[in-house]
This record gives C-alpha cells, sequence and structure tokens, in this order.
C-alpha cells in the first residue's frame, strides 16, 4: 500500500491504493498445530463455562419437550 499526499489548494489529500485479496499475493498460513493453548482471562473463562452449561440445560429441556410432545411419561390426566 502507498501513500501519496496530493497538494491542490494546499490541503494535504492522501491516496490509498487498495488491492483485492483475489489479486494480491498469498500469504503464508500459519500451522495450528504449532500454536500453543490459548491465553484465558477469568472473565472469559468464566463466560465459556456459564455458556457451556446454557447450552447443555437447553439440550436437556429440549429432549424433555420432545419426549413430552411424544407421549413418552403418560401423564396422569391424560387418557
Amino acid at each position: 500500500m502507498t501513500v501519496q499526499p496530493k497538494l491542490r489548494n494546499e490541503t494535504p489529500k492522501l491516496e490509498f491504493v487498495v488491492v483485492h485479496p483475489l489479486y494480491d499475493e498469498p500469504e503464508q498460513k500459519c500451522d495450528p498445530s504449532q500454536l500453543g493453548p490459548m491465553k484465558m482471562s477469568n472473565s472469559v473463562r468464566f463466560s465459556l463455562i456459564v455458556l457451556r452449561g446454557y447450552l447443555v440445560l437447553m439440550g436437556i429441556m429440549l429432549a424433555y419437550h420432545m419426549f413430552d410432545v411424544a407421549g413418552a411419561f403418560g401423564h396422569a390426566g391424560v387418557k
């Protein structure tokens, strides 16, 4: 990317050359197997644990609802 100032009416304007990623030179990619584990703060770790618990709870509730609709529990009031 090049920056070329243009002076017109004593006001500098910057022009940027934008290259579309399809026409740009390919970059060397990182190998994920050589990277170490990500470092997480305590708040991020807590948030991910809460999210995991929420998803497990929603899965249990969905399974209960599916079995309930299928009539697997056989409620006493239903004949």
